[in-house]
């Protein structure tokens, strides 16, 4: 596959050549540079803590992940991957080839190369081949998570329509540098001090050759899950159009404060998703435009759904065209590929410290 590269505006990531764990005397662990403090997220391979870099005076986002954790997850307990090679192939559905550890090394190739205000950037990557934590040192968004939902206190209209523009502007992005991102929700935009929008998470994303990805499989948060993804004996979807429907989700989240399909029962909720129409009859008022926006948004076939470029100039989003979002051009960068090869040397392998001593 022939990779174009593109000119990134900020720094590289880092990718360092040496490790060093220690337990300081105050009772945080120092790994290089950082000191890793407070637990901050948890998932179900590692967890996420505050990191400060005394070098730079900054504080960062260390994400840890068990590489015994994602192997076993695909059912390999002997994979070796010295020196960055993928673990044994396991087929997906919509064609990609990888176990979940090569998952997060074709995430960590796609963030290296990704260069936008509205996507969290990757900072750092420490992976030691025989050790089992890999290491990623995200930029540290200082609000966290836009929104917690289930809340009693969603966001009116006006910011939700100004955290809305960021997200408009992230996904086009992505979607330019042929990316679907597939688990778009509030747990995955981050708000800065300065109030921007990040998207984060790209641990099922997709990429795609041509206009779309054309998916078959079904990843993601349930009550995101579009529902042409739910449709039994479903063929091939678009993965943009899913895309715009988590999108649709989320904005429904931002002004309600509750996701539009709730059942305890995952059968049922996917009942709901096929079948119900969103309610717009809850005690806080929406105006007309978001109503419309949302109704087309979540339009049960995709192929009436509207689409992006229609979503960034509907008359919600850009105040009946007095506040426009700027343009593809000035949005979006050259287009960036992810080759095998920049899965394979995505990260850097850092030497065990007992050999570092000896040189």
């Amino acid at each position: 596959m022939v990779t174009t590269t593109a000119i990134l505006t900020r720094q590289p990531t880092r990718e360092t050549r040496r490790l060093s764990i220690v337990e300081s005397e105050d009772g945080w662990t120092l790994l290089n540079q950082y000191k890793l403090k407070d637990e901050i997220g948890k998932g179900s391979y590692g967890v996420v803590k505050l990191a400060y870099n005394e070098q730079d005076d900054t504080h960062y986002a260390m994400k840890i992940l068990s590489k015994k954790k994602l192997r076993k997850k695909a059912g390999f307990y002997s994979c070796n991957n010295n020196n960055n090679r993928p673990c044994p192939p396991m087929r997906m559905s919509h064609g990609v080839v990888g176990c979940p550890l090569e998952q997060v090394y074709r995430e960590i190739a796609i963030l290296k190369k990704l260069d936008h205000p509205n996507i969290v950037r990757l900072i750092e990557v420490l992976d030691d081949p025989e050790e089992d934590p890999i290491y990623l040192a995200f930029e540290f968004v200082e609000r966290g998570c836009v929104l917690d939902v289930p809340t009693d206190t969603p966001l009116s209209e006006e910011v939700s329509r100004l955290y809305f523009r960021d997200v408009v502007l992230g996904i086009e992005y992505l979607h330019f540098q042929k990316i679907i991102h597939r688990d778009i929700k509030p747990s995955n935009l981050l708000l800065s001090d300065s109030g921007r929008i990040k998207i984060c998470d790209f641990g099922v994303s997709d990429e795609f050759i041509g206009t779309d990805l054309q998916l078959t499989n079904t990843v993601g948060t349930p009550a995101f899950i579009a529902p042409e993804a739910l449709v039994e004996g479903r063929g091939s979807f678009s993965g943009k159009a899913t895309d715009v429907w988590a999108m649709g989700i989320t904005l429904y989240c931002f002004v309600f404060g509750k996701v539009p399909f709730h059942d305890e029962n995952i059968m049922g909720l996917h009942k709901k998703i096929l079948i119900e129409a969103p309610s717009f009859k809850e005690k806080i008022e929406i105006s007309d435009h978001l109503k419309d926006l949302l109704t087309r948004m979540l339009a049960k076939a995709p192929s009436t759904r509207i689409t992006l470029d229609k979503v960034k100039i509907h008359p919600w989003l850009t105040k009946s065209g007095s506040e426009p979002l700027i343009s593809e051009l000035e949005n979006c960068q050259a287009l960036v590929t992810v080759s095998a090869d920049d899965v394979k040397n995505c990260v850097k392998a850092v030497p065990r410290i007992a050999t570092l001593v000896s040189r």
